[in-house]
């Protein structure tokens, strides 16, 4: 999909403070092994601070830098990948009610680690329906600290971090323009995430904890992760040049990739191929492994932070590349126009 008139106007990232590896291993949270295979230096921790509010917050820092008046905004999406608070309770309208108000539609995206761009897809889609719609506001957060999982555990290859983020997308201004973006879904390999465990009762009702390594493991008995693997690696490399080719774009036009925060070195080199010897250059594996895999939010407090710290600016384009369970996976261009209006 090509965007003609689809900006970002504002951003906001809420980022907890970082509890650090070796203060993890020191304190038996974490093995010291595992911690040497993978090379993270710290995730964020947000302790009993509700996801709900993380993203309130990220969202107020969003609206106050995006130009837009509440009264432009004509819907909120919030992407999820974890439990938000209370079960039949709406992160949504919590998140509305305290930033914009008013009685703009409000809904949850659940796609996982892939979220937040999904949800920005979807955006796009509901903003080019009517031409009175400017702006949406679109938000994501999670917060791991709950003891149904193990944020240096739970996960092989990757430590959960705490983390929100929030976008204004404008047809109208911003500071940096979505160029292109597409989409696809692996659902034959939605049993990795599943493993061998039952739809009902659902895990969380019964006090199951997460596991993601057992459920892999135990993935058709074990014998096909090597080609679930294979699958997903192509396929995202694959959706990588079909991107850059609808927007007329090569892969050396791309200055940065901001990509999920999982695996190390070799894993993120294998995920970018498209862009060669220079893959792990043109990545955000330092950033990455500072502040762990935080969901939905990997991409865009990776985008914020380039910006921030005038690692990308006006003239540059910036690959988001998204994955998530399912499998679903999103790859997007932004072109950078302006410096961003909090560095003002």
């Amino acid at each position: 999909m090509l965007f003609e008139d689809l900006f970002i106007a504002g951003m906001g990232v809420f980022l907890p403070e970082r509890v650090t590896v070796e203060a993890a291993v020191a304190a038996g949270w974490y093995d010291a092994d595992s911690a040497g295979q993978l090379d993270w230096s710290s995730v964020t921790v947000a302790g009993d601070t509700p996801a709900a509010d993380m993203a309130v917050r990220a969202a107020q820092d969003a609206l106050a830098t995006s130009g837009h008046s509440p009264a432009d905004i004509v819907m909120l999406l919030h992407a999820t990948a974890y439990h938000q608070g209370p079960d039949l309770w709406s992160p949504q309208h919590y998140i509305l009610r305290h930033t914009v108000g008013g009685s703009i539609p409000a809904v949850e995206i659940r796609q996982g680690c892939n979220g937040m761009l999904a949800a920005v897809e979807l955006a796009a889609c509901y903003l080019a329906a009517s031409p009175d719609r400017t702006a949406a506001l679109v938000t994501s957060a999670d917060n791991w600290g709950d003891p149904l999982i193990d944020r240096w555990r739970a996960a092989p290859g990757g430590l959960f971090g705490d983390a929100a983020t929030a976008l204004v997308v404008s047809r109208r201004q911003g500071f940096a323009k979505m160029t292109a973006m597409r989409a696809v879904s692996l659902a034959e390999l939605e049993e990795l995430n599943r493993g061998g465990e039952p739809l009902y009762p659902p895990g969380c009702s019964i006090g199951t904890r997460v596991d993601l390594g057992q459920r892999a493991a135990t993935y058709k008995g074990g014998q096909d992760l090597g080609h679930a693997g294979r699958l997903m690696g192509d396929t995202q490399r694959e959706l990588i040049l079909a991107t850059l080719e609808e927007a007329g774009l090569k892969p050396g036009d791309i200055t940065r990739v901001a990509h999920q925060f999982v695996g190390n070195a070799h894993i993120l080199e294998g995920m970018l191929a498209p862009f060669g010897d220079d893959a792990v250059a043109r990545s955000v594996y330092d950033f990455g492994r500072s502040v762990g895999h935080t969901g939905a939010n990997d991409q865009t407090s990776a985008l914020h932070h380039l910006l921030d710290t005038g690692q990308v600016g006006p003239g540059d384009r910036v690959m988001l590349l998204g994955a998530g369970a399912g499998i679903a996976l999103t790859c997007a261009v932004v072109e950078i126009l302006d410096p961003p209006p909090w560095s003002a």
